[in-house]
């Protein structure tokens, strides 16, 4: 990263505020694409729910009738 010697007072302070309005619209962008991705997470696990609690219940009954190996 560079650093540049900015001796003008309102220039340094433009060029600073443009930095933090940029660093507020990325942050402000990427929420609404979090929250979508949560979204659909939640949306896939309700659709996939009947398949995995099945296989859970194939797991355990399994498990339950294989004995241990001694």
């Amino acid at each position: 990263m560079s650093f540049s010697k900015i001796r003008d007072p309102k220039k340094r302070d433009l060029i600073v505020d443009e930095f933090l309005a940029m660093k507020k619209n990325i942050q402000n962008s990427f929420v609404p694409e979090r929250l979508g991705d949560i979204s659909a997470q939640r949306e896939l696990s309700k659709f996939f729910k009947p398949i995995t609690e099945t296989q859970k219940d194939i797991k355990e009954t399994l498990l339950k009738q294989i004995k241990p190996i001694t």
